[in-house]
């Protein structure tokens, strides 16, 4: 008779209950079931409640480097609306507010779409917080909300919903997790043999005196203060888009979510880095204006290849402090014009 070792045993034993564990983990781990979506809570645009019955989490692109997802609420059902951010926006959806942020509910994106409001669409960000935000599971749950009413460029509005849905299925069943932070090794851990990563240097500030400017462009403006540049050009609006398209490629200028084209109006989004431009060009007379919104660039001084801001004085300086808020109202009052140009 063979007897086996009592410490073969409780090797044998310690292996059976390892194996059991790793089983009630992998189970653990497994998708919940699709939440029904549902939404509660108040969205009124001056003072007029608009009820957000739907809401559905699309999937975006990145943010700087974190993974990102959207939240979009709807009045009107969105199954059928194969771009439902899109027709959100065009009031083809009723009321509506789309959301974007990260995996931590860090909100970026904050588009508001009334239907209480003048202008129909307009972006909002800085009071709407994100609370008891979860990805968990292959659903997602929260609590948005501005705190109280907000007026923006005139608008007034507020928000406060409590949501629950369903990740789409190619986030549910390959969830992008958000990227790994360096892990501090141990006080003492030789890493003499692992190379070290060469750091990727800093990406340069591009210039807001080196974007592309037509050479027959006049009334030239740079307007440091909103970092908006302004100028007339001979060119009707087709031939001023397609020449500034161009120009912006070369200089490595990617296309951004939200560009359109019309034979009248056009409105260009583009991205660099950190840096995006919005680009609004209208037909003004036998030519077009064109309107460079920017985000991220460097505005301390010009070169010689684009004109130069004229220095003005201390009083001057302070009246366009003053204005601020009439410029930015006026800006996105030319941007709801344009869009009203473009076909749907």
């Amino acid at each position: 008779m063979i007897t086996i070792p009592s410490f073969r045993l409780g090797q044998i034993s310690t292996a059976v209950f390892a194996l059991c564990f790793a089983g009630l983990g992998t189970a653990q781990t497994k998708l919940d079931p699709p939440v029904k979506p549902a939404v509660t809570g108040k969205f009124i645009g001056n003072g007029k409640s608009a009820v957000l019955k739907f809401v559905i989490v699309e999937e975006r692109d990145p943010f700087g480097d974190e993974n990102a997802i959207g939240l979009l609420f709807t009045e009107k059902d969105p199954s059928k609306s194969k771009k439902p951010s899109f027709d959100a926006m065009f009031g083809e959806l009723g009321s509506a507010l789309n959301l974007s942020m990260n995996y931590e509910g860090a909100i970026f994106g904050c588009e508001v779409a009334h239907s209480a409001h003048e202008k129909k669409e307009f972006t909002s960000l800085g009071r709407i917080k994100m609370t008891e935000f979860k990805i968990a599971g292959g659903n997602v749950t929260g609590h948005v909300s501005t705190g109280g009413e907000l007026d923006t460029f005139g608008e007034k509005w507020e928000v406060d919903l409590i949501f629950a849905a369903p990740l789409p299925e190619k986030l549910r069943n390959a969830p992008a997790a958000p990227p790994k932070k360096a892990v501090a090794k141990d006080a003492g851990e030789d890493d003499a043999d692992e190379p070290a990563e060469p750091k990727a240097p800093a990406s340069p500030v591009i210039s807001a005196h080196k974007l592309p400017i037509p050479k027959d462009a006049t009334d030239v403006e740079f307007k440091e203060l909103v970092k908006m540049i302004q100028f007339s050009s001979p060119q009707p609006v087709a031939a001023v888009t397609k020449e500034i398209s161009a120009s912006l490629k070369q200089q490595g200028w990617k296309d951004g979510a939200g560009s359109l084209e019309g034979k009248t109006n056009s409105i260009l989004k583009r991205e660099q880095g950190a840096a995006n431009l919005t680009i609004m060009i209208q037909p003004a007379g036998a030519g077009s204006v064109v309107k460079f919104m920017t985000e991220g660039l460097d505005w301390s001084g010009g070169d010689d290849t684009a004109p130069s801001p004229p220095k003005k004085a201390a009083k001057e300086v302070k009246d366009a402090e003053d204005a601020t808020e009439d410029i930015e109202a006026d800006v996105q009052k030319q941007l709801d014009e344009a869009l009203k140009g473009l076909p749907k």
